[in-house]
């Protein structure tokens, strides 16, 4: 059940069940997931320089839920 996840009720449940979907072969692997979510960092290196940035594309609905799921999983 997924509200017995620390920081994640009825609603931030609903909300993280209506932005995955239901189909368990979405994402290949967590990487992936992580992507779709923005949450991964964008890493670009090039002889000695590299550079991480944060990725600005994503599904903002799907970043904000894990943000207020962090948050409540500190409070």
């Amino acid at each position: 059940m997924i509200t017995s996840v620390p920081g994640i009720g009825t609603v931030l449940g609903a909300r993280l069940l209506g932005e995955l979907g239901d189909d368990p072969a979405r994402f290949s692997d967590i990487a992936g997931l992580r992507g779709f979510a923005g949450t991964a960092p964008i890493t670009r290196a090039s002889g000695k320089s590299r550079i991480v940035s944060a990725r600005h594309i994503r599904n903002d609905r799907l970043a904000d839920a894990c943000h207020w799921r962090a948050f409540a999983a500190i409070t």
